[in-house]
């Protein structure tokens, strides 16, 4: 398929066939996912396959009690490394100036008072598995699958669930699978809405 197609074609599904997703067609996602680019070329990322019913199940609820996700035969736990540490960057270090030319220096000062430091890297790593996962979703499409964004999780229970390391959680879950639903078309946004040039007037 075309990329314009996959684009085109691209929509979230929430119901599935009880169809299971081929190797091949989860390791081209997964491929898909190790080629996005990353900040710095950290690629601080981890991707979960998971196909376990009763593990889908239990993060079905701890996504807010999602139950059709598990309709899905595999969800991808998209997880990131939580390497920010305000309090450990010193004045004149090169992320510590980018974070305030970025966000402003009364910003970056409240943050590294807080006293949960890795709630903060949560908030500041939330991009990291967005890119890899546009690929996965993308990558899905074009092979005849589908799949849905799934942001409305308790990071730290599914992370539990996932068994994951001290210094990594999953920020999204991805459900995949063949669909058993056509989902409709919503309105998108004419161009002239969405873009401006050199300046906004």
């Amino acid at each position: 398929m075309e990329l314009k197609e996959a684009i085109r074609k691209r929509k979230s599904v929430r119901r599935f066939k009880d169809k299971a997703v081929t190797e091949e067609d989860v390791e081209a996602m997964v491929e898909a996912a190790r080629l996005a680019p990353s900040g710095g070329n950290k690629q601080n990322w981890l991707f979960g396959v998971v196909r376990d019913e009763d593990r889908i199940a239990r993060i079905a609820e701890a996504a807010g009690g999602q139950t059709w996700i598990s309709s899905a035969p595999l969800v991808f736990a998209l997880c990131t490394e939580l390497e920010k540490d305000l309090k450990g960057l010193k004045e004149g270090d090169f992320e510590l100036e980018v974070d305030k030319e970025r966000y402003g220096p009364d910003l970056i000062e409240y943050l590294k008072k807080f006293p949960e430091q890795r709630k903060v890297s949560m908030l500041f790593e939330n991009c990291n598995p967005l890119l890899p996962g546009e690929h996965i979703f993308l990558t899905a499409v074009s092979r005849g699958l589908g799949a849905c964004w799934i942001g409305h999780l308790n990071i730290e229970k599914v992370s539990e669930i996932l068994s994951l390391p001290e210094g990594v959680v999953c920020l999204f879950l991805m459900p995949v699978g063949y669909p058993a639903e056509e989902p409709e078309q919503r309105d998108r946004k004419d161009k002239e809405e969405l873009v401006f040039y050199e300046e906004y007037r």
